[in-house]
């Protein structure tokens, strides 16, 4: 029984309750709509930061959980000659002549813009999943995510690698030809050839690392070797997706990324700190822009969307491949005659 004014017309109400609910309902309305807004807004500031007043762009800084959470040493990064500056002991003079040198400083950008591509896309789905009531639905931006992120871990593996073997005496034969992924052989008329022969990428970053800054990524201490247990962690959350595995159907939440990214990221900025060189300038600012974007997601999962199918009866499925088993898997014309044959028998 509903609520009853004393002395009105229920029936006079009714207008004025339609008209209230019509303005409740816009208000929230608007309310969502003010808040994707703010929302984008927000994100799009991530992405594009305004310079100070005199056009210079914030300097990056390790953020606060790197210190907080994972427990390292950041204050490298205080001093007033922050590495990149022009009279940093880490910054080189290129000389004119030196070609392949200039070949991979046109490459320079690439690892980072893969990096911020994959984040890009993962602030992208937060906007979009943003108040869904249903918190579940179809492959879209995770899987991408993964790929693009890990491609800008690659690269930078690659570039470093490059980078070291133009700069860097004294590099054995073997090192180099790990790093660069070929091999060279002898044939049997004595002939020097190289071939190619793929190396997985992070021996050949842990390779980098131990020639290149003689750091070993196994301390064999459980808390210290973490990072590195993580970082084989999220090389094979992309390798599903790119050799996938046919024995299971991984289902991906928003969260997984986000730890996914981070877990890439650590396995550069863990080295970095304990070195105390930046192994990857812009890092920090990637981690910034990733811990922002981990405050405003709100846990989403996309899965194959035959995931949760129960097969428990016959079904269609493309196959086009020459000498199928008839028998086993007919197509529409073929099972008639099957049937027709077992009603004449």
């Amino acid at each position: 029984m509903g609520y009853k004014v004393p002395g009105q017309n229920q029936e006079s109400l009714q207008p004025i309750l339609k008209q209230s609910r019509q303005v409740l309902c816009f208000s929230l309305f608007r309310m969502n709509e003010m808040y994707d807004t703010e929302l984008a807004s927000e994100i799009d500031y991530l992405f594009n930061p305004e310079p100070d007043e005199d056009g210079v762009m914030p300097r990056e800084y390790p953020h606060q959980r790197i210190a907080d959470y994972h427990k390292l040493d950041i204050s490298y990064m205080d001093g007033f000659l922050w590495e990149g500056a022009t009279d940093h002991p880490y910054t080189r003079v290129c000389n004119d002549d030196d070609h392949r040198l200039h070949s991979l400083t046109r490459n320079l950008d690439v690892a980072g813009s893969l990096f911020y591509a994959g984040l890009r896309l993962f602030a992208d789905s937060i906007i979009e999943y943003r108040g869904r009531e249903k918190r579940k639905g179809s492959l879209k931006y995770y899987p991408p995510v993964i790929m693009t992120f890990w491609s800008g871990f690659e690269a930078f593996v690659r570039y470093s690698s490059e980078l070291m073997l133009i700069t860097v005496r004294d590099i054995s034969d073997v090192i180099r030809d790990c790093l660069l992924e070929q091999e060279t052989v002898v044939d049997e008329r004595g002939n020097v050839k190289i071939k190619e022969k793929n190396q997985p990428v992070l021996k050949r970053y842990a390779v980098l690392l131990r020639y290149g800054y003689n750091f070993k990524v196994l301390k064999g201490d459980v808390k210290a070797d973490e990072y590195w247990r993580k970082l084989e962690q999220a090389k094979d959350r992309r390798n599903y997706y790119t050799h996938l595995g046919m024995d299971e159907c991984r289902a991906i939440s928003s969260e997984d990324v986000i730890d996914f990214m981070e877990n890439v990221m650590m396995g550069i900025v863990r080295p970095s700190c304990e070195l105390k060189r930046t192994l990857f300038p812009g890092i920090y600012r990637f981690y910034e822009t990733w811990a922002r974007l981990k405050d405003l997601q709100e846990n989403y999962i996309e899965r194959p969307f035959f995931k949760d199918s129960n097969f428990d009866a016959g079904y269609f499925f493309h196959c086009n491949f020459e000498n199928v088993d008839t028998a086993r898997f007919p197509n529409m014309k073929e099972r008639r005659e099957l049937f027709s044959l077992e009603d004449e028998a």
